[in-house]
């Protein structure tokens, strides 16, 4: 449900950007507040789980997204809308991280635990773009605010099943390292924030130029706390390890490239090539058949090969689908363009996100299996949150210069997807890098 919420918003983006006059450099908010807030809160809601019990706060955490989604359901303007975006990521933060401590719990470690591992990573993956799908069904057929309300039914069951199906737990007791909390979401925001802003403002934009100054004084304070204080919300002993760090930055470079690439073809299916929201939704069932069944390959091969192989095909095969979709034009074939395209970021994505997972747990102990794992989760969410930002910056300050040379608006929209597909490459290239270089 977490990772679903995050894209089901996005076949959703056109109908509330004409409902709210939202910019085409605001819009990446919808997407952002929600990725912010998780990301930001993710570390600090597996310490509260320690303290207060996985179940509790799984239960606390299901509660906040469940009330948040009703929330945004029945938003009458824009801030409304982005509060319970953020109220969800909050829920998100407090419920994914305490669901992989209950792994370990009811998991012996071993294959067991390891492969209750690759199927948390291979649901994950499936959800996000089953959220493309459904979103656009919902949108179509009822609402834009039904992708909000879908929630409330299933938190409801989640509430009323999670006391008797899941046992109580408690990780080592520590302090949550509140002030790095802040610090570390504080020092995000302000980096989205000045990212967005120079879509419509440019990158000389006073406001703009303030606000990453502050993130980078932000990140600066950040990694001296997590250096100083007694129990760090980053341990940042763990990014020491070669393998595990190199795992983390190809989830955040992964995570980069696919949800900017979600949202800018999410928009063109509609608002350039005038597809209605079912239709733009089945456009992407390609994706979610080859994470499926590409996740599920994986995670047999995974105890085989290894990791290193499958991270190294499935990296390089969705650079190359994203590099394909900057050809994407008004006249471009769905079947010779866009459909190889989508299956090939599926089975790449489903590759990656399955054997990078078990990367990310490589020589953790015990003790120290939940952090790790709520740190990959983490550089996802960030990845994520960071790359819509500054791609769809750049691709809205792309279509404001080509409508000022008189190109038509569709035309000027796709010249700003292009460069935004573009760069979605470019990091999945780099992930390929990464993982040459580090695994």
């Amino acid at each position: 449900m977490a990772t679903l919420d995050v894209t089901i918003v996005n076949l959703a983006l056109p109908a509330v950007q004409r409902e709210f006059g939202l910019s085409n450099a605001g819009l990446a908010w919808v997407i952002d507040a929600y990725t912010l807030a998780y990301a930001g809160l993710l570390l600090l809601g597996g310490r509260m789980g320690d303290l207060a019990g996985h179940r509790r706060t799984l239960m606390i955490g299901i509660l906040v997204f469940t009330l948040s989604s009703l929330l945004g359901g029945l938003a009458h303007d824009a801030g409304l809308l982005l509060a319970a975006r953020a109220g969800q990521g909050v829920g998100a933060a407090l419920a994914t991280p305490t669901t992989l401590s209950l792994i370990t719990t009811l998991y012996a470690p071993g294959a067991a635990r390891t492969k209750a591992m690759v199927a948390y990573g291979a649901m994950a993956g499936l959800g996000i773009t089953l959220g493309l799908v459904l979103g656009g069904f919902l949108t179509e057929l009822a609402s834009w605010r039904w992708v909000f309300l879908v929630n409330v039914p299933i938190g409801v069951v989640l509430l009323a099943s999670a006391r008797s199906v899941l046992p109580e737990s408690r990780g080592v007791r520590r302090r949550p390292d509140v002030l790095g909390a802040v610090v570390g979401t504080g020092a995000l925001a302000f980096l989205v924030y000045g990212v967005i802003r120079t879509g419509s403002d440019g990158w000389g934009d006073l406001v703009s130029s303030v606000a990453l100054g502050v993130s980078a004084l932000l990140l600066v304070a950040f990694v001296q706390i997590e250096r100083t204080v007694a129990e760090p919300m980053l341990p940042l002993r763990l990014l020491a390890h070669r393998r595990r760090l190199g795992a983390y930055l190809i989830a955040a470079l992964l995570f980069a490239c696919l949800y900017p690439s979600f949202f800018f073809l999410s928009r063109a299916l509609q608002d350039v090539l005038a597809q209605d929201p079912i239709e733009a939704g089945l456009r992407f069932l390609p994706i979610g058949a080859g994470v499926l069944v590409f996740a599920l390959v994986t995670r047999r091969l995974v105890h085989v090969s290894g990791s290193r192989a499958l991270v190294l095909g499935g990296t390089a095969v969705t650079a190359v689908a994203a590099l394909c979709l900057v050809m994407l034009d008004t006249g471009s074939s769905y079947a010779a363009l866009l459909l190889p395209a989508l299956v090939g970021l599926g089975a790449g994505v489903g590759t990656t996100f399955v054997a990078n997972a078990a990367s990310a747990m490589t020589e953790v102990g015990d003790s120290d299996a939940g952090i790790a794992s709520g740190l990959l989760s983490t550089f996802q969410a960030v990845g994520g949150t960071v790359g819509v930002a500054v791609l769809a910056a750049q691709a809205a300050s792309e279509t404001k210069a080509a409508l000022a040379s008189a190109l038509a608006p569709g035309e000027a929209l796709m010249a700003g997807f292009a460069q935004g597909f573009a760069i979605a490459g470019v990091l999945a290239a780099a992930a390929f890098a990464v993982a040459v270089a580090t695994s």
